[in-house]
C-alpha cells in the first residue's frame, strides 16, 4: 500500500465486504430456518422479509464491488479471500440477484 492512498479506500473495501458477508448470513439463515416449513408460509416469507434480505444481498454486493473498483484503481491488490468475496458479489449481480 502507498502513502498516497488515502485510508478510506481500503476501509471501504473492508466495511462493504463484511456487510456483504453479513448479507450472505442472513439469507443463509432464512433458507435453513424455513426447510419443512409449508410452502404457504414459505411463500410468505419471501413475499415479506425475505425480499428485504435479497435486497440487501444484492445493495452490498453492488457496494462491495464498487468499493473494489475503487480500490483497484488506487493501486492496491487484495488478498485472495477478498478478492474471493468480490468475485461472488460480482457473479450475484451478473446473475441478476437471484
Amino acid at each position: 500500500m502507498t502513502t498516497s492512498v488515502e485510508p478510506k479506500v481500503p476501509g471501504r473495501l473492508q466495511r462493504a465486504l463484511e456487510a456483504f458477508q453479513k448479507a450472505q448470513g442472513m439469507l443463509l439463515t432464512a433458507h435453513r430456518g424455513l426447510k419443512g416449513q409449508p410452502a404457504a408460509e414459505v411463500d410468505r416469507f419471501w413475499m415479506a422479509q425475505g425480499r428485504r434480505i435479497e435486497q440487501r444481498l444484492h445493495a452490498t454486493a453492488s457496494e462491495a464491488v464498487a468499493a473494489f473498483k475503487a480500490f483497484s484503481a488506487a493501486g492496491l491488490v487484495a488478498s485472495a479471500a477478498d478478492r474471493h468475496l468480490v468475485n461472488e458479489a460480482q457473479r450475484l449481480l451478473a446473475e441478476g440477484g437471484r
